[in-house]
């Protein structure tokens, strides 16, 4: 796999971050105290990291919301109730997988076409939600069908449908406030261009030496979860998130990871997690008769969402559920066969939680 370091960061991604951060009460300024309570860091510790990407993302967004039609933003913006992004990030997906400077990324979004939209609206739902099993998507009416068979509420399904039928003009929408929010980033740059200077200097050497052991230790990237080429980008609108974007169009075949300017200072801040946290954490989920359940199953071999739901007599939802709290534990993997998603055990999580556990019981 081939890895290049990103030094500058992506408008669009920038600006469409903070605006999705801002309306779902996720932005920098939650973050800092959510973290202060958690950790009871020193006030001024986290001032020097976060007040500068404060005082900058607070002017985009309310340089932007005086402009906006409220309702629009909401559609584009908001987290919806079963969905972990919004709307925005379906139409900006190729655009965020390239760099480039602000006029030629904010020709680029112009110039989306539908068929690339349809190609990635597809597939970004079917990675957000495995369990729906269905065959390869070709046209207008089988997204549709594919859209129907998603576990969401029913408004959820029609704003998506809105969303396809109604793509052009979207794009054209979210364009112009874009360029206004880029305009905004841009005008205070200055006061947060040295967390970009943090990021290379955290991460230039070791992607140097050995940047696949790298990803994986750190960001939990795999080597084969990647394209052949992979993009490694800072992000301060971020913080100290990561972000995977993969390629899923046939142009431009190069993943993208976004990383977080504060991911690293952050987590040497941070780093007072206990063994005991983690393991509690993970007990709570194997705790969990039905989670259990699923991981007995799988140990027979890999399976299917649907196949899952009937053996264990429970819908595609509950297993959707279930499955997106193992997966983030790493008790479950998952491999795309065709245009199917099955899953199968995470031995080596398992093991490594066995082996913690009993260390920090048995010593």
């Amino acid at each position: 796999m081939e890895i290049q370091l990103i030094k500058e960061p992506n408008s669009v991604f920038e600006t469409a971050t903070l605006l999705f951060d801002g309306r779902n009460g996720s932005s920098c300024r939650e973050l800092k105290e959510a973290i202060r309570k958690k950790y009871e860091i020193d006030s001024a510790v986290l001032d020097s990291c976060f007040d500068s990407i404060i005082e900058a993302s607070e002017f985009v967004c309310a340089g932007v919301e005086a402009e906006a039609d409220p309702a629009l933003m909401d559609f584009l913006f908001s987290r919806h109730s079963s969905m972990t992004g919004c709307f925005a990030g379906y139409i900006i997906h190729d655009v965020c997988r390239r760099s480039g400077t602000d006029e030629e990324l904010l020709a680029a979004l112009r110039e989306a076409p539908k068929n690339v939209f349809f190609v990635n609206l597809f597939a970004m739902l079917s990675d957000e939600f495995p369990s729906v099993d269905t065959d390869p998507v070709t046209n207008y009416a089988e997204l549709f069908s594919f859209i129907e068979k998603l576990p969401v509420p029913e408004d959820e399904k029609f704003q998506l449908c809105r969303l396809y039928n109604g793509y052009e003009e979207y794009r054209e929408q979210l364009s112009r406030i874009l360029e206004t929010a880029i305009s905004l980033y841009r005008a205070k740059f200055d006061i947060i261009r040295h967390y970009i200077s943090w990021f290379i200097a955290a991460v230039n050497e070791p992607l140097t030496n050995d940047a696949e052991g790298f990803l994986q230790k750190n960001y939990g990237l795999k080597p084969e979860d990647s394209a052949p080429e992979l993009c490694v980008a800072p992000s301060v609108a971020m913080c100290n998130g990561t972000r995977h974007l993969l390629s899923y169009t046939t142009q431009d075949n190069v993943d993208y990871l976004y990383v977080g300017a504060l991911f690293e200072p952050l987590r040497e801040i941070t780093d007072v997690t206990t063994a005991d946290e983690r393991v509690c954490k993970a007990l709570r989920i194997l705790g969990d008769s039905r989670k259990f359940e699923i991981l007995k199953l799988l140990t027979d071999g890999p399976k299917y969402g649907q196949q899952i739901a009937s053996l264990l007599d429970i819908t595609t939802a509950t297993v959707s559920h279930h499955m997106s709290l193992l997966l983030e534990a790493g008790f479950v993997e998952i491999r795309r066969e065709s245009n199917r998603i099955y899953y199968t055990i995470g031995r080596k999580k398992l093991r490594d939680f066995i082996e913690e556990l009993a260390k920090t019981l048995l010593g």
